[in-house]
């Protein structure tokens, strides 16, 4: 991120870990990930505590797996790293990044806060704006840095003035924001891409759980641009946005209002307090 002649890093806070070391977050670099492959999960703190860590830890080792490397931290020592940036940082509410990075022979753990961007009241009752961009990841189903499609995103959200960028592929079909997961909403059901054209987020993974809890039909298919008008709402799931609905994708208008909506969003509310209290 660049702010006048200042090069800022995404470390955030004061403190990060390298291994098992804290350190200055002043002496980070965000040029560590791009050294061989980078594979992260962005893990939302609320009250001190970590939410769904398990599934982020889950994800990571499925992520590694699927291109043929391993994680060298287990679920207790990932805990406990992220217990001494909570405590060491003073912080208790925020995003905390956790990366495995592989060069060779050389493999490297880093944890640190980075700036969070949570929608306002105003963008959860109004929704956001959102630009489609023709772009897909290499991997899709692992999540790995890739610093050209994350660049290139944030320019176009921060040059429009948006909230997000949904990708397109190569077939011209609609599979996921450049951060967040994609759900469309007609006729009561709900409509997202096939789970192998995309990143299976972790809030995407409670929806779709909440959907079967409260007899939603979901429907996993491709979605073309073209098919976009028919649907009457849309909403984005992430860490950050949790559930969050999308006002207009480009110059097409969804309703911010629908029950189903509301109904998603009240249940993960009470899906997240309750993995709080668990983990208290």
């Amino acid at each position: 991120m660049i702010r006048g002649d200042t090069i800022m890093s995404e470390c955030f806070r004061y403190l990060y870990l390298h291994n098992d070391k804290l350190k200055a977050s002043e002496s980070f670099k965000d040029t560590y990930l791009l050294r061989g492959t980078s594979l992260y999960e962005v893990v939302r703190i609320i009250s001190g505590k970590a939410v769904f860590l398990c599934e982020h830890y889950s994800r990571l080792t499925k992520s590694a797996k699927k291109v043929g490397l391993e994680i060298m931290y287990n679920f207790e020592q990932l805990h406990g790293c992220i217990k001494t940036l909570v405590e060491k940082n003073d912080c208790k509410e925020g995003n905390i990044k956790l990366v495995f990075n592989f060069d060779g022979k050389d493999k490297n753990f880093y944890a640190y806060f980075v700036q969070h961007y949570y929608p306002t009241a105003s963008q959860y009752k109004n929704g956001v704006r959102t630009l489609i961009h023709q772009a897909e990841r290499p991997t899709p189903t692992a999540k790995v840095y890739n610093h050209k499609l994350r660049s290139k995103t944030n320019n176009l959200i921060a040059e429009a003035g948006i909230f997000e960028v949904i990708l397109l592929n190569k077939l011209g079909n609609i599979t996921e924001g450049s951060r967040s997961n994609l759900f469309f909403i007609k006729d009561n059901a709900l409509y997202t891409s096939p789970d192998n054209e995309v990143l299976n987020g972790i809030v995407r993974s409670k929806v779709l759980k909440i959907a079967d809890q409260l007899g939603i039909p979901v429907h996993y298919r491709s979605i073309s641009y073209d098919e976009i008008p028919q649907y009457e709402a849309a909403f984005l799931t992430g860490t950050s946005p949790m559930v969050l609905p999308i006002s207009r994708i480009n110059s097409i208008s969804f309703s911010v209002n629908h029950q189903l909506l509301f109904d998603i969003f009240d249940a993960y509310g009470k899906m997240v307090q309750e993995n709080l209290i668990k983990n208290s």
